[in-house]
């Protein structure tokens, strides 16, 4: 409890983003009471948190938090009366479907008579799919985003004129989903006046600079426990990384790579790994990665880093294919200066952190910018080790060592759980 006193972050002044789903009286699956939201509120108010607008972000101090709230309805009923008892002005979003609702008409203007209210759209995840992964060079991936661009800059202009049509009120926010949230997609969201980027994490939100803020998804279990968490920015559950190494040409090098793929999950899953270090080939493999990166994610695994090809030298536009084939978490910069390419990962996926090869330059060794300002580089590696014995001898000493980002590549993984899991030790992660 003690832990909310302080600073939000060591190092950090960014405003802390909170987000809330449906409120329900009595309980229903998914959802929060008004008590839960009550007891958030209070507990963040007597720890000298100060709750902001958007339209004031840049202007915030230290101890800021952002309330958000992603359902109108139950918004109005619970916990628009809150807010007024407590004196804390929120967000509420609204999505393309709730927009377009002639329901939710009345909802949304008592929402903006409310002193406490900002509204906002908020951009929703479109269905993924799931193609079956493909080994050909994925040739429409350019115009596949271009429509994706294009459907998002209609889907927000009509909820922005549905807004102003409702409420009277142009909003100046959007919010995003989680996984939805781009530079190019921002640069849309930009372009039609919205200028404050709200997006979504359900895992620890990272730390951005206004008119950036993350929000964390709290979820419907959580207590207060969880908003500790998301104030210091750490999670019991993504540390330490112990992650799986694989290399696209490894997907497509044996038959059908849906087969390869399983093979990966079934790695994780045994091993409880919460990372993956993905080399993505050059040119990139999109028709594998899209789908292996899914599949690990649906696994449990938090983590997600990739490596830019060593050659792509100043290429920007090979980076800007790696940072779309997935909703990266780190990506890995090649030796060398990072000049442009940094940039074009950073425009793609804001949120992104980049990794550094070691100076010894072996390819194995990294370290991992900080998530919060302040803090040092995480440091990591993959084992070098031909067998699984000294693999794991080799991550013991990495553990020891102080690196927290340990990994294997899958084909000694395999080796490995063919033996015991116990041979895996270093690497085996509890659940």
């Amino acid at each position: 409890m003690l832990l909310l006193a302080g600073p939000a972050a060591a190092g950090a002044s960014a405003p802390l983003g909170l987000a809330w789903g449906v409120v329900a009286e009595p309980a229903t699956a998914g959802a929060l009471t008004p008590g839960q939201v009550a007891e958030h509120l209070e507990f963040l108010q007597a720890h000298g948190w100060r709750a902001i607008r958007a339209s004031s972000l840049g202007t915030e101090g230290e101890k800021a938090v952002l309330l958000s709230f992603d359902d109108p309805a139950s918004a109005l009923r619970y916990v628009v009366p809150l807010l007024a008892l407590y004196q804390m002005p929120a967000v509420v979003t609204v999505g393309p479907a709730q927009a377009a609702d002639p329901a939710l008409g009345p909802v949304l203007k008592e929402l903006a008579a409310s002193p406490w209210i900002e509204l906002a759209p908020r951009v929703e995840a479109e269905p993924a799919g799931a193609p079956a992964a493909r080994c050909e060079p994925d040739t429409g991936a350019a115009s596949r985003e271009e429509e994706r661009l294009s459907r998002l800059s209609r889907t927000l202009a009509a909820e922005l004129a549905r807004l102003r049509e409702v409420t009277g009120v142009t909003p100046s926010a959007v919010a995003w989903a989680p996984e939805t949230w781009s530079g190019a997609g921002e640069a849309v969201a930009s372009s039609l006046g919205l200028k404050v980027q709200l997006p979504a994490f359900t895992g620890m939100p990272p730390v951005l600079d206004p008119p950036r803020v993350a929000r964390y998804v709290v979820p419907s279990w959580a207590g207060v426990w969880a908003l500790v968490q998301a104030s210091v920015h750490w999670d019991p559950q993504d540390h330490p990384v112990r992650f799986v190494e694989v290399d696209a040409a490894w997907i497509c090098a044996g038959g059908d790579p849906r087969a390869r793929v399983a093979r990966v999950v079934e790695v994780v899953k045994r091993l409880g790994l919460n990372g993956a270090r993905i080399l993505p080939g050059n040119p990139v493999r999109g028709g594998v990665i899209g789908p292996l990166v899914r599949a690990l994610r649906e696994a449990g695994v938090r983590w997600m880093m990739a490596d830019l090809p060593p050659d792509v030298g100043r290429d920007v536009a090979q980076a800007a294919d790696l940072a779309r084939a997935a909703d990266w978490d780190v990506v890995m910069l090649p030796p060398g200066p990072a000049d442009r390419r940094a940039e074009a990962v950073r425009y793609v996926r804001p949120a992104a952190r980049l990794a550094w090869p070691d100076e010894a330059g072996n390819g194995r060794a990294f370290h991992v910018d900080p998530w919060v300002p302040g803090q040092a580089p995480a440091r990591g590696l993959t084992v070098g080790a031909a067998t699984v014995a000294a693999a794991d001898a080799e991550a013991a000493r990495a553990a020891v060592a102080g690196r927290e980002w340990i990994g294997l590549p899958v084909e000694l993984a395999e080796a490995g759980l063919r033996i015991s899991l116990r041979s895996l030790a270093a690497f085996a992660l509890s659940r």
